[in-house]
């Protein structure tokens, strides 16, 4: 009939039904802002994790970088022997240098090993590290020198170390210690060390480590010429990749990217997952909210919709009505969300958020932080909004096909 066409032809049109939409969600308001609330609720933890996780993966990235370097050439057995601290396990310092000369970037190398430092009538298991004069910037000792100086470069048997083993040993400046250390062809050798400087990192494990310049590292293990460790920290960390394949054409070294060592590696995998799951997760608590909401709203309209249909209204169109009704609150409910959630992580991209002893032991060789600043990016108010509305709409599906039995 023409009464028929007439209401099929203005339900269809998309500015009746965005009208008819907003008039039926306001008909039980208090039911429309708890379930916008619950969107809201969700959208804001998303967003507060997902800063969180990118915040905390890109400190810990940065700090493995110092580490490792945005590439790390050893010898080919070094991940078999570094554990025991085993220096035999070395390159050449000259060759890697004209290996890597074409290559921009911060280049140092490393002597990593293990010792007993001795003072008085005590003794203490220490880690030691011989460094060139770059790695001062590179590893940002002038924030964790707390007394005395850095190590001078033109002078020897030089010495900083951390505040555990000095507290240990009861050192203090111009103290003179006794290093004890197995060289590369595992000989005992041991050298006197006057303590310049001492420093404290916010990882507890760092500070029972000490540092001496390369050159007497090499002496004091006998390993002329030779590091166990060859960083280089690029210019341009975008050539990573194109670096990576060219120096793993020579198989006399293991060459590894910073996001295949140690914690990076599991990092560089585990943190897309992390994000994914945590923002998917607390939309989903939201979208529950809105599952409960429409079946009812379908449960107590269904002489309505036994009407629409009787008027001739499709099963779709009747669909796409709910769908509006569902998306429009996902909409509200994920921009307040964001913009709340948005507030608090710029906030504590500033200020960040301290926590205490928590992470200091997570790693024996990587300096954690114990103040996390979260992340404030474009990524962390998109991926919540988005999700938010797509996951409004799919619930808001999930209720209302089963009842127009489609």
């Amino acid at each position: 009939t023409r009464l028929q066409s007439l209401i099929q032809l203005k339900l269809e049109r998309g500015d009746i039904m965005l009208r008819m939409a907003f008039r039926n969600l306001k008909r039980n308001r208090r039911r429309t802002v708890l379930t916008i609330s619950a969107i809201v609720i969700g959208i804001i933890f998303s967003t507060l994790i997902l800063a969180w996780v990118n915040g905390a993966g890109a400190m810990m990235v940065e700090e493995g970088k110092r580490i490792s370097g945005d590439i790390r050439l050893t010898a080919k057995d070094f991940i078999l022997k570094e554990k025991a601290l085993d220096t035999s396990s070395n390159i050449s310092f000259t060759e890697t240098k004209k290996l890597t000369k074409d290559i921009s970037g911060k280049k140092v190398g490393r002597i990593k090993f293990g010792s007993l430092m001795f003072f008085n009538d005590e003794d203490e298991k220490a880690l030691g590290f011989g460094i060139e004069k770059e790695d001062y910037d590179i590893v940002g000792f002038k924030k964790f020198i707390n007394e005395g100086r850095f190590l001078d470069f033109n002078k020897n048997n030089e010495i900083i170390v951390g505040k555990k083993l000095k507290d240990k040993l009861g050192l203090k400046l111009g103290d003179e210690v006794t290093v004890l250390t197995s060289t590369q062809y595992k000989s005992t050798y041991a050298l006197n060390y006057k303590v310049v400087g001492f420093f404290a990192m916010d990882n507890s494990n760092l500070n029972r480590t000490f540092y001496i310049s390369l050159k007497n590292a090499m002496f004091h293990l006998d390993m002329e010429d030779r590091v166990t460790e060859f960083l280089i920290f690029l210019d341009k960390p975008q050539e990573l990749e194109k670096n990576l394949d060219v120096l793993k054409q020579n198989k006399d070294y293991l060459t590894m990217g910073w996001n295949e060592v140690g914690l990076n590696a599991l990092l560089s995998g585990v943190l897309p997952i992390m994000k994914f799951i945590f923002v998917i997760a607390f939309t989903i608590l939201a979208g529950v909210g809105i599952t409960n909401t429409m079946m009812m709203i379908v449960y107590e309209r269904r002489y309505e919709i036994g009407v629409l249909k009787a008027q001739g209204l499709r099963n779709s169109k009747i669909l796409k009505l709910f769908v509006l009704e569902g998306g429009i609150m996902g909409v509200i409910g994920s921009t307040l969300g964001i913009t709340i959630g948005g507030t608090i992580a710029y906030y504590f991209s500033k200020k960040g958020i301290d926590l205490g002893g928590v992470l200091k032991n997570l790693g024996d060789n990587i300096n954690v932080k114990s103040v996390i600043y979260m992340d404030f990016s474009m990524e962390i108010l998109l991926y919540p909004l988005l999700a938010g509305i797509i996951i409004s709409i799919i619930t808001t599906l999930i209720a209302v096909i089963p009842e127009l039995k489609l």
